[in-house]
């Protein structure tokens, strides 16, 4: 025996349920909480990605400013993504900003482009940009690094440390960020110290001083312990007899 209900009951609890007020849902993504402990591994990178981007941007480009974040959700949208499986326990994303294609072909007015319609390559600079960055985590990282290809940033775990780089072409801002998964981090006892290969100036200082001196010498460098805290924007350090001498 079916089980009527009256128009009354209906009407009722049609009233209930429109006149209850209803909560717009956010779905926006939470911003990423700015994570000083990891800043360090931005400047111990950004050497490598600057001489990468000297080479393969054929404009004129600043680093204007590095930082680091954690967090556990990113969108995806507005990005180039480069995918690595690391182990099988954690994740690697190197991503890029949709915007810098654009902002380079812009600025692309050679005579010589323009007959050949030679335009940027974002896939192939994505590319090239993943394996110059996934060679210097190698350095800190022992581990195994396959190529994924997944259009869709998923880690293992829910947090991810983010290493950002804002980049400034041309007058237009944009970025390139490195997310890796926060345990994989976390697992490796990092160093701390930044080591940086001669200028070529400093190269013919030493050589000019060898030639100089009648007996064989060598030159030996220490590290220096610069804290986090001293790695502001726009700040320069100035390695001065003094300076060493008050941070060892």
């Amino acid at each position: 025996m079916k089980y009527k209900v009256s128009k009354e009951e209906l009407d009722a609890l049609f009233r209930e349920v429109y006149s209850s007020p209803q909560a717009e849902k956010d779905y926006t993504t939470p911003s990423l909480k700015i994570e000083e402990e990891y800043k360090f591994l931005a400047y111990k990178y950004k050497y490598a990605l600057k001489n990468f981007l000297i080479s393969n941007i054929p404009v004129q480009f600043n680093i204007i400013s590095f930082n680091s974040y954690v967090g556990n959700q990113i969108s995806e949208k507005n990005f180039y993504i480069n995918g690595y499986d690391v182990e099988k326990k954690y994740r690697l994303y190197v991503c890029a900003s949709e915007s810098i294609e654009d902002i380079i072909n812009q600025h692309l007015n050679f005579d010589v482009n323009k007959l050949l319609n030679d335009k940027f390559n974002i896939q192939s600079f994505l590319d090239n940009l993943s394996d110059v960055m996934v060679s210097q985590l190698k350095n800190d990282f022992p581990f195994t690094f396959r190529k994924i290809n997944r259009p869709v940033i998923q880690f293992y775990e829910d947090e991810f440390v983010k290493l950002e780089y804002k980049l400034d072409i041309k007058g237009k801002t944009t970025q390139i960020s490195l997310l890796i998964e926060k345990t994989m981090v976390d697992a490796v006892d990092i160093s701390p110290f930044v080591f940086s290969p001669p200028t070529t100036i400093g190269k013919k200082k030493v050589k000019k001083l060898k030639d100089m001196l009648p007996v064989s010498f060598e030159v030996v460098s220490k590290p220096i312990n610069i804290s986090v805290d001293m790695l502001n924007s726009g700040q320069e350090i100035e390695i001065t007899p003094e300076f060493i001498k008050q941070i060892r």
